[in-house]
């Protein structure tokens, strides 16, 4: 999966994003962790690949952070900002 950049504009600025989606003029602001992910998913990524990236740079048991990936994955889908 990864972002469905043709269809949205983001800026970050510090840990913050901020995402357009053009398709449906709704705004998104992401924080913290969650910017990094939407980083990484400017390509084309499994959610294993991005558990293995989040705990080798952030202080994070595997489980947990398949969690709160999975559940982060899910907020971008509703909004339909995945491929």
């Amino acid at each position: 999966m990864r972002v469905r950049a043709s269809d949205i504009s983001a800026r970050t600025i510090g840990d913050e994003t901020i995402v357009l989606s053009l398709s449906t003029s709704k705004y998104f602001t992401i924080t913290g962790v969650g910017t990094r992910l939407f980083e990484l998913l400017a390509e084309e990524r499994s959610v294993e690949d991005l558990v293995g990236v989040i705990t080798s740079e952030y202080e994070i048991d595997a489980d947990t952070a398949r969690r709160d990936i999975e559940t982060f994955l899910g907020r971008l889908r509703d909004a339909q900002l995945l491929h």
